[in-house]
């Protein structure tokens, strides 16, 4: 009998954005987690704006907590909308543009990690988040 060969999973860099999708086979039921997420925050006029960096997603607020309150329940609800109209979220996976890339990496000091972890019953509205804990949100500086 030939000896059984394990494979190693590669080691992952815990601070690169990960997403991970999993579903059941009648694609019903959905679990979707976004990890090492960076948001940079950026003041505009009288509100702040939430972009994501590695997901192309914007809110905004009149607050840095309320735009960061709009960005996850916005996220969350993008994430929903997706699994209902295609069964997938590859929309959703694309980077924000490079000028905002630049800008973010300007601020880098800045960084802290997002993470979000939410459940998604396909045809059903009520879904159930798990907290947004580890969002890397980058707060720039107003112009003087």
């Amino acid at each position: 009998m030939p000896e059984k060969r394990i494979r190693k999973p590669k080691k992952v860099d815990p601070t690169l954005p990960t997403v991970i999708h999993a579903h059941d086979t009648d694609g019903v039921h959905h679990a979707v987690g976004m990890f090492n997420l960076d948001v940079l925050l950026i003041p505009e006029d009288k509100v702040w704006v939430a972009q994501g960096l590695a997901i192309d997603y914007v809110a905004q607020g009149e607050s840095i907590e309320e735009a960061k309150k709009n960005f996850e329940n916005g996220l969350e609800r993008t994430i929903d909308l997706n699994l209902r109209m295609y069964g997938n979220i590859d929309g959703i996976l694309i980077p924000a543009p490079g000028a905002v890339l630049q800008e973010a990496t300007r601020n880098k000091a800045s960084i802290k990690f997002y993470s979000q972890v939410s459940m998604h019953e396909v045809g059903v509205r009520s879904q159930q988040a798990l907290p947004f804990d580890g969002v890397s949100y980058l707060q720039m500086r107003k112009a003087a």
